[in-house]
């Protein structure tokens, strides 16, 4: 069933308090989205990029406006929105399989065991990371930890997938060997994925289009 706009936000503003007043970091955002598009957010540091994705996955409530994902409100973190930090995050206790496998418990939907392993390889062998399964995190390389966080996040099945600077902290050949994954994982899924980054030739590259952010305080971006 396709919406018209699977994702919206309408007149999204955002203050955050300080000792001198309240700092209006974002101002009449509005953003529609269709189901499977490939949004990038870009534009300089503090134009409130990660403010626009942090309200969309639910970690920030808007001062102003609101965001609707398939009608219907979002306003707390939620299994339909993953996100990908540019720093990996995953838990360094935990392999790679069991840091994808305890999202997937962590997201309700009646698998079995077997259905769970099964899910957990295929979402490692979408990132080629299926031989380093059993690896912890500190014995594999930053990219492939990135490519960990996000088997993590695709686990989940979200309707959208939040990615915040995802090879900003990678070398430039890692980068584009990730930047291939996440095109041909997003050929293969179709899902609506919302990018932040500073890099105009990655935006180019990755988006179905590219959303420019003004210079904040008081960013604003109309489309």
């Amino acid at each position: 069933m396709s919406h018209k706009h699977h994702l919206e936000l309408t007149q999204v503003g955002m203050d955050f308090p300080t000792a001198k007043g309240p700092f209006n970091a974002l101002q009449d955002v509005n953003l529609r989205i269709n189901k499977g598009e490939f949004i990038s957010l870009i534009g300089h540091s503090g134009c409130g990029k990660s403010t626009v994705l942090n309200i969309v996955a639910g970690l920030y409530q808007a001062t102003k406006g609101g965001v609707i994902l398939d009608n219907q409100e979002v306003n707390e973190p939620g299994p339909e929105r993953a996100v990908v930090f540019q720093n990996h995050s995953l838990l360094p206790w935990l392999s790679a399989y069991k840091n994808v496998e305890l999202a997937v418990k962590q997201t309700p939907n009646g698998r079995s065991k077997k259905e769970i392993k099964e899910w957990v390889e295929h979402n490692l062998e979408l990132v080629h990371m299926s031989h380093a399964a059993d690896k912890l995190p500190a014995e594999i390389s930053g990219g492939m930890k990135q490519r960990v966080g996000i088997a993590r996040a695709l686990a989940m099945e979200p309707k959208v997938l939040l990615m915040d600077e995802p090879f900003g902290a990678l070398d430039a050949l890692t980068r584009a060997h990730l930047q291939d994954s996440v095109m041909e994982i997003h050929a293969q899924l179709g899902n609506t994925v919302i990018m932040i980054t500073h890099d105009v030739d990655e935006a180019v590259l990755l988006s179905d289009r590219i959303v420019m952010m003004t210079n904040g305080p008081g960013a604003v971006y109309s489309n």
